[in-house]
């Protein structure tokens, strides 16, 4: 399996968890998803009749003229105006439905809600329809419009399919109704009057349904910057909190060391050897994850690119890590050279984390090989290659997000310093691992340095 980190670290949580606001924001307070029906702000909601309302009310005025026109039965020109003042009140009650709050709403979730908004436009044009002759009526034009609306809004989802089953049904039920239920046929100068009216019609009862989608979408889109903005605020006074906190322990911590190796040293504390080296090993590892932490906690240090041969950097990397790799009894071995343009020191940074990576995943007996070479174009690669017990892809998936680690003693954040040590140089990181065949990890550059303005936005994109 085969995974490119992208530019920036992603929490490490699983697909489907859900990270709850530090704030409850007060567009999504406790309740259920996606209330359609849930009071919103009062604001102009309520404000009746809207521009795009008179365009409705126009149609249902228009088509109850036509049929007076054409003689028919007052009862049947009453459940048209009926269906239309229905219409409105549903509109109206739409209105007050407070979008923001579908801001964590599935989108299946939404398309319901829409589909249920559609529901008296559904009921009142197949009313009209059924008393104006059926299947035979120009009205049944806009009956077939509350699917539009809803796959217009949403796309092709399970709710809308539902919806043109719906209509589909109601269409062979308008095509059964006997004539005591349709109604006489109209005169053919009336009935294409009536089907212009209809097809213009359409469209004067789609206007306030797509007018309020467009709200609808604003409120979530408010919404949504909102609580963005809130969690950015959160998580900075996490950061700030955080590096406190660290900063704070890093001087008792030192104290703490240097009094425990005092002792290693003093005759008489020799009966407590054994404790205080134990001890001395718990104060470095904790000083080690403060490091670290702060490292990923504050900015990325300015880079100054120079020219650099990859072979000796490796070289010196591998010095660094020796005495690690002897005690866990791995080889380590370097090959190759290619030059480039970067900054030494945060380079080498980014690739000690990488190989102590692969030396802890590398089994006794096994071997650890980092390879610098150039490739064709304007790039090098570094190419860290181990013998370990490799990952499953669930772990794969997972890798590079900041404080996940299989390491019992592990903080996380070495594949994100390294990241963004290299998305900072303009480059890639990709990793590819298989169970029991090892891990590769592939570093690749570009020759000349990028310009800062290339490099932020490679790593916004």
């Amino acid at each position: 399996m085969v995974r490119v980190l992208s530019a920036g670290p992603e929490l490490a949580f699983r697909s489907g968890d859900v990270v709850a606001p530090a704030r409850t924001h007060p567009l999504v307070a406790a309740a259920p998803p996606c209330p359609m029906t849930a009071a919103a702000p009062r604001e102009r909601a309520d404000r009746w009749p809207r521009r795009e309302d008179l365009f409705a009310i126009a149609y249902y005025l228009a088509a109850a003229a036509v049929l007076a026109w054409a003689g028919y039965a007052a009862w049947r020109i009453g459940v048209v105006l009926a269906g239309g003042a229905v219409q409105q009140v549903g509109v109206r009650s739409c209105r007050r439905g407070d979008a923001s709050r579908c801001v964590n709403a599935t989108f299946d979730r939404i398309a319901l809600y829409v589909v249920l908004g559609q529901a008296s436009f559904f009921v009142t044009t197949a009313l009209a329809a059924a008393v104006t002759g059926g299947e035979r009526s120009p009205l049944i034009l806009p009956f077939l419009g509350s699917y539009f609306v809803a796959v217009s809004v949403v796309g092709d989802r399970v709710a809308t399919r539902g919806l043109l089953a719906a209509t589909a049904f109601g269409a062979a039920v308008l095509a059964l109704l006997p004539d005591a239920v349709a109604g006489p046929e109209l005169p053919a100068l009336q009935r294409g009057v009536l089907t212009v009216v209809s097809v213009l019609g359409v469209g004067a009862l789609l206007a306030p349904a797509h007018a309020e989608t467009r709200r609808k979408r604003d409120q979530v889109a408010r919404a949504r910057a909102e609580m963005v903005s809130d969690a950015l605020s959160r998580a900075q006074g996490l950061e700030q909190v955080g590096a406190k906190v660290a900063h704070e322990l890093k001087n008792p911590l030192t104290g703490v060391k240097a009094l425990v190796q005092l002792g290693l040293r003093s005759p008489a504390e020799a009966a407590s050897h054994e404790r205080l080296e134990v001890v001395d090993r718990e104060v470095t590892r904790m000083q080690e994850i403060i490091q670290n932490y702060l490292s990923f906690n504050r900015p990325l240090q300015s880079v100054n690119p120079r020219q650099v041969a990859l072979g000796p950097l490796v070289s010196d990397t591998m010095l660094v890590l020796s005495a690690r790799a002897d005690e866990a009894r791995v080889r380590l071995y370097a090959r190759g050279d290619a030059s480039l343009e970067a900054d030494p020191r945060r380079l080498k940074e980014a690739l000690l984390n990488l190989v102590a990576n692969a030396i802890e995943a590398t089994p006794a007996g096994g071997e650890v090989v980092v390879e610098a070479r150039e490739l064709s174009g304007d790039e090098v690669e570094l190419v860290v290659r181990d013998t370990g017990r490799g990952m499953p892809p669930e772990t794969l998936r997972r890798i590079g997000t900041p404080f996940f680690t299989t390491r019992d003693d592990g903080t996380g954040l070495g594949v994100v310093l390294a990241r963004a040590v290299i998305v900072q140089h303009g480059g890639t990181l990709r990793y590819e691992s298989e169970p029991g065949s090892g891990t590769k990890v592939l570093v690749t550059l570009p020759r000349a340095a990028k310009r800062s303005g290339d490099v932020a936005r490679a790593a916004g994109g």
